[in-house]
């Protein structure tokens, strides 16, 4: 190990900078790659993930095809965890869709060693890159990112390039012979080097592309090359690990997946590793008559992702009762599943502040029910509403963070912040202090309105009937209107006739404005609920 770390030091400045060089471009093509590809295909992947993933084989196939379209394992997962917070995902088939998303992941040491190896990479990455920044700059709106898409893939094989041109100068001076792949502290050794390379890089993809190239000039050997896979295999949970920490508890049991899947996964191939390496080899030489060794290391991580598919497969039932009961629910369950990872995500962000924003309504339907039937302000009622405050400003806050690409986005967006403008002012309304002199002083139209909380709450939690909800209480609201209109020109007059005392005709008046604005604070929230579901329809 000394001598390995002595030689790294003494690379010369020239190849360590061509090296860091060449990550630093691969990283930022993968990301220009993976965020053109997620803007272009964000809300079809989102309808593909939502209808492909009812059981757990289809699932898997969702996963990997996803993660192979938009070349981000993170991008599918981020999905993934948005759509187990909003509930259009159960944990349990979120957890094929991420076993799929691993085997996805290991599609790019298929395109470098298919390609990266093959051909003259600068002579097609330059051209690549001019035309993608030439179309961000100069072509109409929907064509630009199609250009951003472009110059990622260029920059990713330039740093590949790079990465060929450091590693091809620097082999002689980096040896791994200090370290051979044949005893436990050795294996063990390569194996953390392989966590530490994707900790840094911050990217499996960025680690394999350096190990691909360190195989093919020459600085390690196939063995040490494939022990360094499996360590990155491992090192590529940290990220996730790292981010669930004070995250939602979807993200939480879905970070713990994947670190449980790739960990006892690399066990299981490291104790097998002598069968798994001949069987890499003979797959190799069945589909190129000859061992390839750059594709072989490819064919090695595709492997090590389907091996750990079929140990989990059949225990993966038990699996997610494992994970829920090692991750149990503790946050406020209004907003738990709002975790600001998901921001990179917009579409699956704004479906999951819905699903909060409707937990919402239906919770103040249940304190604005149980403050008129108790006509008074109880420790429960107050305790609900701190609930209720905490869950909109945090929402308010998830939003903050937000921003839409789309048209359609932008008008989902837009009725978000609707409805979280008027639950804010219903909140507001009801935590005055004339409520329950209001109920009291007009509690047939309290009664009434009671009555039709009971018909809506049974149907709030049903999007495909927002629109008949928002009518009724349209027509409610219009109702309440005229009312209070009426009842206060006969209030006033029957005050100047001295059938009534000013001060109870002004009290009865205030009453009628009180329910009057809750009613309509409610009504326009649902009103916007039902065109966010109309646009999520269109």
């Amino acid at each position: 190990m000394v001598h390995l770390i002595f030689n790294l030091v003494n690379i010369g400045g020239e190849e360590m900078l061509t090296i860091f060089g060449g990550i630093g471009l691969f990283l930022l093509g993968m990301t220009m790659l993976t965020n053109g590809l997620k803007e272009i295909a964000g809300e079809a992947l989102k309808r593909w993930l939502n209808t492909f993933t009812k059981g757990t084989v289809t699932a898997i196939i969702s996963g990997a095809l996803m993660t192979i379209l938009v070349q981000s394992s993170t991008a599918t997962t981020l999905l993934t965890i948005g759509f187990v917070s909003a509930g259009l995902l159960t944990f349990l088939q979120s957890i094929g869709v991420i076993i799929g998303a691993n085997i996805g992941s290991t599609s790019t040491g298929w395109i470098i060693s298919l390609i990266g190896f093959k051909i003259s990479l600068q002579t097609m990455s330059l051209p690549i890159i001019g035309v993608g920044v030439f179309m961000s700059l100069i072509a109409p709106n929907d064509i630009k990112k199609f250009g951003g898409v472009l110059a990622g893939f260029g920059l990713l094989f330039l740093g590949i390039d790079m990465l060929q041109q450091g590693m091809g100068a620097a082999h002689d001076l980096i040896s791994f012979e200090s370290i051979p792949a044949d005893s436990v502290l050795s294996i063990l050794l390569l194996i953390v080097i392989g966590v530490v390379m994707t900790v840094i890089m911050q990217a499996s993809s960025a680690a394999m592309a350096a190990t691909l190239t360190a195989l093919y000039a020459g600085a390690i050997d196939f063995n040490q090359a494939a022990y360094l896979v499996i360590g990155q295999n491992i090192g590529t949970t940290a990220t996730a690990l790292f981010a669930a920490i004070g995250a939602s508890v979807s993200a939480k049991r879905t970070a713990m997946t994947h670190f449980l899947f790739n960990a006892i996964t690399a066990v299981v191939v490291t104790v097998g590793f002598s069968y798994f390496i001949k069987l890499t080899k003979w797959i190799t030489e069945s589909i190129t008559g000859q061992f390839d060794q750059t594709l072989a290391l490819a064919i090695f991580h595709t492997m090590f992702s389907i091996l750990g598919m079929i140990i989990f497969l059949p225990f993966i039932k038990l699996f997610a009762n494992f994970l829920m009961k090692i991750v149990p629910e503790r946050e406020n369950k209004l907003t738990r599943n709002l975790d600001d990872s998901l921001l990179n995500v917009p579409s699956v962000a704004l479906d999951v502040s819905y699903k909060t924003l409707r937990d919402i309504m239906i919770q103040l339907t249940l304190v604005i029910k149980m403050l008129i039937n108790e006509k008074k302000v109880t420790t429960e009622y107050d305790k609900k509403m701190l609930e209720l405050e905490d869950a909109i400003d945090k929402t308010r806050e998830f939003l903050s963070g937000l921003q839409s690409t789309s048209n359609r986005e932008r008008n989902k967006h837009i009725c978000i912040l609707h409805t979280l403008d008027h639950l804010r002012r219903l909140l507001k309304v009801l935590g005055e202090q004339q409520k329950i002199e209001a109920i009291n002083l007009q509690d047939k139209l309290i009664m009434r309105w009671h009555d039709t909380l009971n018909e809506v709450s049974e149907a709030l939690d049903d999007d495909e009937k927002l629109g008949e909800i928002s009518n009724l209480l349209e027509q409610t609201s219009q109702e309440m209107a005229k009312e209070r209109r009426n009842k206060r020109i006969e209030y006033f007059e029957r005050s100047v006739t001295s059938d009534t005392e000013l001060e109870v005709a002004v009290s009865k008046v205030e009453a009628l404005l009180w329910i009057d604005r809750l009613i309509h604070h409610y009504w326009r929230a649902t009103a916007h609920m039902a065109e966010f579901q109309a646009v999520e329809k269109e």
